[in-house]
């Protein structure tokens, strides 16, 4: 499991997103890699299975569509995650999670200096 936890402890370092495919490529599929840190958009989902998570949880926005509007706003997060996700996926080629998983993200070391 991939998280800081509500990252209140050390904040000096690494986060968790930039451990992920590190924590990942170590994992070798021996076990599911599950990330849950700082997951607020659909484009954060993405990222997090591009970078080798196998699930990722999803806790604050849940929580607050429940305080919001119980069942209904539990449900109207999640169709918004799935929305957000899905044009993350149509922008970045993938047809389906097994292809995200396959996506390459770029990163600063992937640009020109």
């Amino acid at each position: 499991w991939v998280s800081n936890h509500g990252g209140r402890q050390l904040d000096s370092g690494p986060s968790s997103f930039d451990m992920l495919p590190a924590i990942a490529k170590v994992v070798n599929k021996r076990v599911p890699v599950i990330f849950d840190s700082g997951v607020r958009r659909g484009s954060h989902i993405f990222k997090a299975l591009a970078s080798g998570a196998d699930i990722v949880a999803v806790g604050r926005p849940v929580l607050y569509g429940l305080n919001l509007g119980g069942a209904q706003g539990v449900a109207s997060v999640i169709e918004q995650l799935n929305k957000e996700l899905t044009i993350n996926m149509m922008l970045g080629g993938a047809r389906n999670i097994e292809q995200v998983k396959t996506t390459r993200l770029l990163t600063e070391k992937d640009l020109p200096q």
